[in-house]
Order: structure tokens, then sequence, then C-alpha cells
């Protein structure tokens, strides 16, 4: 028993000295653990973290590609539109009108261009329009009538057909009895035809209503009156009253303080009701093709303009462009001048207006476009500047011409002769130039 006791006492002491001391393989499987682990920390400090600390400090590089765009030197203003007018005879009745030339439509001279029918013309004409469902409906109904004889009419045409042939037969045989007989047969199967298209009740039915719609027509035409036109023309039906002041001729005396005049007086004016008045001229003739797009803009804004100077007009709110010509510039008053434009296209479609929202583009210049507030160094005259691009991520500083700029941007183009530092189509630029120097390296 102590034999015993004394084995099971040196067992437990060396279990005791196993768990103090682990054998050397567990202890090299911790270290392997423990080294991967503090590699992978150290390597995700070492690429994020400083991605980390250049977002936040804000020194990150955006940048955007150059592509092409159009520039144009436009002035905005509303314009009054001058031009040859006539006013149209006034009708002698008040009533409705109805326009037999159209708005903006051309007339020759000494054309009807629109009926005024007064209170009892209207009357009259639902009168007529009655009459005229009555005819529509008649004739439905004898048509209807014939299609139902349609296969009658078809058999006693095969017939009509056949003796014919008969007839024809006893022409070249000189059968005198037989081309009578064929003769009568032909006629008594036409008679049975006409019984079924021919005149019938429904036929005279419809000439009662002809008549009476003629009587109609008649008394219509005594209770209306016609409005002559005497020159040729585009018709209009828009009378502003500034018809016999806004004319060609006022262009030499017209003052920024007239215009301005003018302008409140036309959209205080009250919109056209439709209707004719008496005494009151119904419509007016455009005469000629010229019209004349005139504004008061600023004394600055003409500074490089001339008299016979190209330029191009949009009318905003009637969807129209079109070439013109500087006609008139008047002398600086108070900071503004008279301009005026000739346009020989538009007449037509601009002839119920006289004011327009119009641009006025001197210029328009098309190739590299960027916004301006990424180019730097920009010379005083404003032909010059430097944009910061990336070439194979290298940071590379170009000089640039500025061919044309608005408030937001640019059209520029490498300097002329330059054959190295080129700009082209399609290159990265930096969108934030103050955070790099010339041969800095970015990831785009």
């Amino acid at each position: 028993m102590r034999e015993k006791d004394a084995e099971d006492k040196i067992k437990k002491e060396e279990n005791t000295d196993e768990s103090l001391n682990p054998p050397a393989s567990s202890g090299k499987s911790s270290i392997k653990r423990l080294t991967f682990g503090s590699l992978l920390v150290l390597l995700f400090m070492l690429l994020y973290i400083p991605s980390l600390l250049n977002w936040l400090s804000g020194s990150s590089i955006s940048s955007d590609i150059i592509r092409t765009g159009i520039i144009e030197d436009v002035i905005h203003a509303n314009a009054l539109i001058i031009r040859d007018e006539e006013l149209v005879k006034a009708p002698a009745q008040d009533g409705r009108y109805i326009a037999d030339i159209g708005e903006g439509e051309k007339t020759p001279a000494f054309t009807c261009i629109a009926t005024v029918l007064n209170n009892q013309s209207d009357a009259l004409l639902e009168e007529m329009e009655t009459v005229n469902a009555k005819i529509v409906k008649a004739r439905m109904e004898k048509a209807e009538k014939v299609d139902f004889f349609s296969e009658d009419l078809v058999k006693l045409d095969e017939e009509i057909g056949l003796k014919v042939q008969n007839l024809i037969t006893a022409c070249n045989n000189r059968s005198f009895e037989d081309m009578g007989q064929s003769r009568n047969e032909i006629e008594s199967i036409v008679e049975k035809k006409a019984e079924i298209v021919g005149e019938n009740s429904t036929d005279s039915y419809i000439i009662s209503l002809n008549a009476q719609k003629k009587t109609i027509q008649n008394k219509i035409d005594m209770n209306t009156v016609k409005i002559i036109s005497n020159e040729a023309g585009i018709v209009s039906y828009v009378i502003d009253g500034l018809e016999k002041v806004l004319k060609p001729d006022i262009l030499k005396t017209l003052t920024p303080a007239q215009f301005d005049d003018f302008l409140a007086t036309y959209r205080k004016q009250q919109e056209s009701d439709g209707m004719a008045h008496a005494g009151k001229p119904l419509a007016k003739i455009i005469k000629g093709t010229d019209i004349f797009i005139t504004v008061a803009v600023k004394t600055e804004d003409t500074v490089h303009w001339e008299v016979n100077d190209k330029v191009s007009l949009r009318i905003n709110d009637r969807d129209l462009e079109t070439a013109g010509t500087i006609k008139y510039i008047s002398k600086p008053d108070n900071g503004r001048c008279i301009v005026s434009i000739s346009a020989n296209r538009g007449a037509d479609v601009l002839s119920s207006a006289r004011e327009v929202d119009v641009d006025i583009i001197t210029r328009t210049e098309e190739g590299l476009k960027v916004p301006l507030k990424y180019l730097r160094n920009i010379s005083k005259d404003g032909t010059k500047a430097e944009i910061m691009l990336i070439k194979a991520n290298i940071v590379a500083l170009r000089k640039v011409d500025l061919i044309c700029r608005d408030n937001e941007f640019a059209i520029i183009r490498t300097p002329e002769g330059e054959l190295k530092k080129t700009v082209n189509l399609y290159d990265a630029y930096i969108l934030n130039p103050d955070k790099v120097k010339e041969g800095d390296i970015v990831q785009k």
C-alpha cells in the first residue's frame, strides 16, 4: 500500500510539472498566430490610415476630363418689334368675325380677309347648319338605298351587256327585226335601272333643302360685312394701338426713356375679345418682309458693335432663331443705347407679337470647354491662363489661350506654336489645383 501511494504521488507531481511547463510545440503555435495577426494589423495601418488622414485633411485630388462645348457672347433683353403696318378699314357694325385669311398669313391687295356677322347672322348660321345636316342625312339615305339594290344593278348591267352583243350580231346580219327587238329590250332594262337610281322623292327633298339653303345664305349676306384689305402683306388681328407710332422712321429719334414708355403702354393693353367693333380697326397688314427687333441696352454692351454687323437672334418665347443686321445704334443716354436689328425672317411667326424676349448673339465659339474656376493665373486681358492636367499620374502645368469666355466657362486651346505641352480632348484636369504643384504624383 505504501508503495502504491508513493507511485500516485510521483504521477501527480509529474502532471503538475507538465501543466506549469507546457510542451515547446504549443508555444511555437501561439507565437505564429500572434505574428500573423500583427502583420494584418500592420498592413491595414499602412494602407488605410494614410488615406484616412489624407481625406480628413482635405488634400484629396479631384479631376474631370476636358470636353468640347459652345460659348456665345449673348446680350439678353426685352425687345419691341418695329415694322411698317397699315390698319385695315373699320367694320360698319359690331359682331363676330370669321377670318378668311388667318393670323400670320399673306394676302394680296384688294382681297377679303374677314367677314363680320351681326347678331341676326348667328341665328341664320344656326339655321344653315340645321339645313346642312338634313341634306347630309338625305344623301346618306339615298346612298344606302343604292347599296341595297347594288346586286340588282349589277345583274341589270350584265343583261344590258348581253343585249348589246345581240344588237351587234343583228347589225352584222342586217336583221332589222332582231335589231329592233334588241333595242326595245335594252330600253326596258335601262328603265328598270332608272327606277332604282333615278330621281325619286329623296332627290326632290334634297332639291328643296338646297333651295332653302340658298335663301338662308342670301339673308346672311345681307347681314354681313366684308373686310377688304387694300394692301398686300401679312395679316394680323392683334391691334395694340402702337401701329401708327412704332414705324421704322421712329428709330432716328427713339430714346431709352421713350422705349420704356412704349413697353409699359403695350403691357397695359387689353386682350382681344375676338369680336369686331364698329369704328375700330379689325386687322392690320404688315407690309414688306423686314422687321426691326429694337432693344435698350447698357452702353458698355455696345462697345464692340457697329452698324451693319451681322448677329444672330434667338426669340425665346416663339422658339425662333434668325440672322440679323445691326441697322441703328443711338448715342448714349443715361448709360443706355437704343439698338435696332433688322431681320427678314419671322414676320409671319411674330405677327401677333409686339414685345419679345430676345438673345442677341454676337459671337459663337466651339472648342475645348472648361469651367473658369479651375483655371489659374488668368491674365489681365483675359486671353491667357494655366490649367493643371494629370499626365501618367503626374501633375502637369499647361499654359492655354482663352478663345472665348462667359461668367462660368471658357473655350481654351494650346498656344500657337506649342508642340509638346499641349492640351487635348479628354485630358484629365484637376478640380482643386491649389492643393498640388507640378510634378506631384497623384492617383486618378
